[in-house]
């Protein structure tokens, strides 16, 4: 009976019958790179026969490629920590506290099937961890200068900016001490042009003051 539901529940990656084909295939950036032609021909010829399959027709490729998901499985009796938890939570009881060797250590219950699968899985995630530290062994001096060659980079274009900015700066400050000899001079020339006014009607107010004495002296020997 449990056999039979895995059947039903076979991976979706399964149900393409070219899976196989991923894993054959070498990566293009962890060979050397005289195998790098050879590698791109072998995944070329692979594609080829993948669509002389489907008789030519890319589009009914793609069709059957994207198909719809199958639905989502009941795993409500699964027994599973996630469900365990919303069934407590439920019932107003603490949570209990996640037990890591849950997935790590294999139960009695499963079977070699189940256990060839997952062992699988796990040798197919550490390949793609090999792969990345490979291609990190590999890149990484030309990382690292590409990364200082970049701060160079932007180290120059903020020296550039701030001599700018200073020089901006710098002819704000010219043009503002400019005006402020410009307008110190023109307070200056409207101060004594007030003082002269200030000066000159003194003068006229004594010149008055002098004429109506005189006339008034003129009127009294009459």
């Amino acid at each position: 009976m449990g056999s039979n539901r895995a059947e039903q529940l076979e991976l979706l990656y399964k149900r393409n019958r070219h899976h196989e084909l991923v894993d054959s295939l070498s990566f293009a950036d962890a060979v050397p790179l005289e195998l790098e032609g050879a590698i791109k021909e072998l995944i070329e010829s692979e594609k080829r026969i993948i669509l002389e399959e489907y008789g030519g027709n890319e589009d009914q490729l793609l069709d059957s490629y994207i198909e719809s998901l199958p639905p989502t499985p009941d795993h409500t009796d699964s027994g599973h920590i996630y469900h365990e938890a919303i069934r407590r939570k439920t019932n107003g009881e603490s949570l209990l506290t996640l037990d890591m060797d849950r997935y790590s250590n294999y139960g009695e219950g499963r079977s070699v099937d189940d256990r060839t699968d997952h062992m699988k899985m796990l040798s197919e995630y550490v390949q793609g961890t090999q792969v990345n530290l490979e291609l990190m062994d590999r890149y990484k001096e030309a990382a690292w200068l590409k990364y200082l060659e970049d701060l160079t980079k932007m180290h120059s274009s903020i020296d550039k900016i701030k001599t700018q900015l200073n020089s901006e700066i710098d002819q704000l400050n010219k043009e503002r001490r400019l005006k402020n000899v410009e307008w110190g001079n023109r307070l200056h020339s409207i101060q004594q042009e007030h003082a002269d006014y200030e000066k000159k009607n003194v003068q006229l107010m004594l010149a008055i003051e002098k004429l109506q004495n005189t006339q008034q002296a003129g009127t009294v020997d009459y």
